[in-house]
């Protein structure tokens, strides 16, 4: 019987691909390292992000799958703003009758952080998370103003 670690040979498949597509990988990445909250390495997905501007502002739509409103971290500067959110999961199963234990963690984070063009209005600032997808919508500023921490709808 063979065995096979399903996390290696994913590892070994993404060094082929990144082989295959080296400016690609260079320029877009999708992982970007950083610390957990617990100090270890962790690996954060950037989220597919759409930012379009109108007269008075701009409007940014990111895309984070399996993550609640609790779970993002955003900030709010008056020239950039940053998406962070972390979710961990872990489940265990024993049956000692049958003789099994069953343990599976696992990890989901993105990161985000954009340099905005003008300087925004902070406390009109707003934010809604529907269905997986965080929704910011940022007033254009005449002047520059102090970072805010923004709460989530």
């Amino acid at each position: 019987m063979t065995w096979f670690d399903i996390m290696e040979d994913m590892r070994k498949m993404q060094e082929e691909i990144e082989r295959a597509f080296p400016e690609f990988w260079r320029r877009t990445p999708l992982m970007i390292p950083g610390e957990s909250k617990e100090g270890g390495i962790a690996k954060y997905r950037r989220p597919l992000t759409d930012l379009r501007e109108t007269e008075n502002e701009y409007i940014m739509e990111l895309e984070m799958p399996g993550v609640s409103k609790d779970d993002i971290d955003l900030k709010v500067t008056e020239d950039a703003i940053e998406i962070k959110a972390e979710k961990k999961f872990e489940n265990k199963e024993e049956d000692q009758e049958r003789g099994y234990f069953f343990q599976e963690r696992r990890y989901q984070g993105f990161y985000r952080s954009i340099p905005l063009p003008t300087g925004i209005k902070l406390d009109e600032t707003d934010a809604k998370f529907d269905n997986g997808v965080l929704q910011v919508t940022m007033k254009k500023a005449e002047e520059q103003e102090k970072a805010l921490k923004v709460n989530i709808k």
